[in-house]
C-alpha cells in the first residue's frame, strides 16, 4: 500500500484530486485504509478474480462443449449474463454435425426470462438483484409458448435453483428445445450457463437423457475452474447420525457391569 503523498507523486496530481479519488473508491470497496495507507480492497479482488475467470472460461470449456456434442449429437453452447443490460450472450458455440440442427451466430443475445440459459443465470444472481429484474424487465413473449406472467416465472427460476437445470420447449425459437445448467466460479458465483439444444422433436425425445448431461457437464466445467462445492447438511445426517450410534453403543458398553466369577 501507499500513503496520500507517495500517490499524488506517482500519479503526478494535486492532493485534493487524489483524495477524491481515493475516498471515492474507498467507499465502493475497491481500496481499503489502514491508518494512513491504502491498499487493495475486497471488490479490486472480485473484479481480478472476474477478469481471469472470463478469460479462462473459453480456454476450459471447449473439450467439455465436444464431449457435449459427441454424446448428445446435439449443439453445445456457453451463456454469459450481461447484467446491465438485461440479456445474456452465446459464446463459444459448437454445433451439432446433423444435417438438421440448432444453429446460432456467436455474439447472439437473448432476454433472460425466456431461456433455458437465461433462467438459469436468473435463479443464481443474488435476490436483490433477480427480483428488480422479475419486477421491471419487458416480458414480451418470443413464441405463442412463452411463459410471461411474472409469478409463473418467479416459481419456475426458484425451481431451478433448487433442481439445478432449466429446460424450455419451444419457448424462445418455435422448434427449438434448451436444456441448461450452471457454471460455478471458484468463488460460488454463477456468470455463465452451459447450453445443449436440440431441434424440438429430438429434444422431447431426449429429454431425461439432456437434463443429465448438461448437468454432469456443467459440474465438470465448474471442477475445472476450480470451484468446490460446500457439503450439503442433508448428506451429512446419515453419517452423523451413524457416528452417533456407534458412540451411543460404546457408552453403553462401558457402563455395563463386567461379570465376575468365583472358583
Amino acid at each position: 500500500g501507499l500513503a496520500l503523498t507517495p500517490l499524488c507523486m506517482v500519479m503526478n496530481a494535486p492532493k485534493t484530486s487524489v483524495l477524491s479519488l481515493l475516498r471515492g473508491l474507498t467507499a465502493h470497496g475497491y481500496l481499503q485504509r489502514s491508518n494512513e495507507v491504502y491498499g487493495l480492497g475486497p471488490e479490486s479482488f472480485s473484479l481480478g478474480a472476474s477478469l481471469v475467470s472470463a478469460r479462462s472460461l473459453d480456454l476450459v470449456v471447449m473439450p467439455f462443449l465436444r464431449e457435449a456434442v459427441a454424446r448428445s449429437g446435439e449443439t453445445a453452447l456457453i451463456a454469459r449474463i450481461d447484467r446491465a443490460a438485461g440479456q445474456l450472450i452465446y459464446s463459444p458455440i459448437i454445433e451439432s454435425t446433423r444435417t438438421i440442427r440448432y444453429a446460432v451466430p456467436a455474439g447472439t443475445t437473448r432476454p433472460l426470462f425466456a431461456s433455458s440459459a437465461g433462467r438459469v443465470l436468473l435463479a443464481f444472481q443474488d435476490e436483490a438483484w433477480r427480483r428488480e429484474y422479475l419486477q421491471y424487465a419487458d416480458l414480451r413473449a418470443m413464441t405463442e409458448h412463452t411463459v410471461t406472467d411474472r409469478k409463473q416465472l418467479a416459481r419456475i427460476i426458484e425451481q431451478v435453483r433448487e433442481t439445478g437445470v432449466a429446460v424450455t420447449i419451444g419457448e424462445v425459437t418455435p422448434d427449438v428445445a434448451g436444456f441448461s445448467a450452471p457454471i460455478f466460479e471458484p468463488g460460488g458465483r454463477v456468470s455463465a450457463a452451459l447450453i445443449i439444444a436440440a431441434p424440438i422433436e429430438r429434444g422431447r425425445a431426449a429429454a431425461a437423457d439432456l437434463q443429465r448431461l448438461v448437468m454432469e457437464l456443467a459440474a465438470n466445467i465448474s471442477r475445472a475452474l476450480g470451484y468446490r462445492p460446500e457439503p450439503d447438511p442433508r448428506e451429512l445426517a446419515p453419517s452423523q447420525a451413524l457416528k452417533t450410534k456407534q458412540l451411543l453403543r460404546r457408552s453403553r458398553q462401558h457402563a455395563a457391569p463386567k461379570n465376575r466369577t468365583t472358583t
